[in-house]
């Protein structure tokens, strides 16, 4: 058993999130190096280069929110392994992400059991002939967002929803909380033996995803303010407007900050539904959170009795990832 860190209530998603639990023996003291413009690893410290570097690291299995499907076929259990490469420059405006593959299902099909659907977010039940995307999030918990409740302490919507539907009722009540910021690639496929290499390229200062949009914004949201563990993995619609667009400068600050940056690969039908605009269809295979997850490469398991990280011992196998148990708190009349 492996234990990575801990969860805590007071972080909506800790899953992502840059706390990992204290050694009980001290670290010796970081002796930082000269600036080499690749990223280090050295006692759970990261330095990502200012404004032109390379960042270099694996995906691995297991870490998927809540209510998501891991994807683990047997193509990406026996030998699959994803490489990601960030190079990146200022002085020319450019910021190159690759990754390498290898196991990728070929137009995989894939249908859950139920309808993950709810009255925030309409998602497919089924794929087929899937094809693949890759997110990149480099706001992890490190922005806010404004929901809204109603006067009964019921959600509403994101901030950039409710304005996209006419704005908050009278009475509604704003909650700031803390989200992920993404953006997507445009969609590929590999070859049928499971191999692909795919390049795309962005302005340094300015990181649209695939059409046009500054990405999307996701965080776990009580449904009801009075039973905070009785939460929604929300993701607003239709894309965040360009002015939202997130910069390179982002994704260093969150590294450097330790909130760290996510990537993702998500199956996703094609032509994505209009529903899925800007955001991804829930079934995920390869992810990391990057410093903190990408050590090894192997798949882990939280347990939902103790909220623990653990290198996992049962076998690969594609299929929903529980929700938390949620009771915890209840102050509703």
């Amino acid at each position: 058993m492996k234990r990575l860190f801990t969860w805590s209530t007071c972080a909506l998603f800790a899953l992502l999130a840059p706390a990992f639990a204290s050694a009980a023996v001290p670290n010796p003291p970081i002796v930082p190096r000269p600036p080499t413009g690749f990223s280090t690893i050295e006692q759970r410290y990261v330095h990502a280069t200012p404004d032109e570097g390379i960042l270099e690291f694996p995906l691995q299995l297991g870490v998927v929110v809540p209510g998501e499907v891991m994807i683990e076929e047997p193509s990406i259990c026996n030998g699959g392994s994803v490489v990601m490469r960030f190079t990146y420059s200022k002085k020319k405006n450019k910021v190159t992400v690759e990754a390498v593959f290898k196991g990728l299902p070929y137009r995989m099909d894939y249908s859950r059991p139920t309808d993950p659907s709810t009255q925030w977010n309409q998602w497919p039940t089924s794929v087929h002939d899937g094809k693949w995307q890759i997110w990149l999030a480099g706001r992890v918990f490190n922005r806010s967002s404004v929901f809204y409740y109603d006067s009964e302490q019921n959600l509403i919507g994101n901030e950039f929803d409710v304005a996209r539907n006419g704005g908050p009722p009278p009475g509604a009540i704003p909650i700031e909380l803390p989200v992920v910021q993404m953006i997507e690639t445009s969609i590929f496929e590999g070859q049928p033996n499971g191999k692909a290499y795919v390049k795309f390229e962005y302005p340094y200062d300015n990181m649209l995803d695939d059409i046009g949009s500054a990405g999307v914004l996701q965080a776990l949201v009580p449904k009801k303010l009075c039973r905070p563990d009785d939460y929604v993995s929300y993701y607003t619609n239709g894309g965040l407007p360009p002015s939202e667009a997130l910069t390179f400068d982002d994704y260093i600050d969150s590294i450097n900050s330790g909130y760290g940056i996510i990537v993702a690969v998500s199956l996703e039908p094609d032509p994505k539904p209009a529903y899925l605009a800007a955001r991804d269809n829930i079934m995920v295979a390869w992810s990391t959170l990057y410093p903190g997850l990408e050590f090894d490469g192997h798949a882990y398991t939280m347990s939902l009795g103790t909220g623990v990280f653990e290198s996992r011992t049962t076998p690969c196998g594609t299929r929903v990832n529980p929700y938390y148990p949620p009771g915890y708190y209840d102050t509703c009349p």
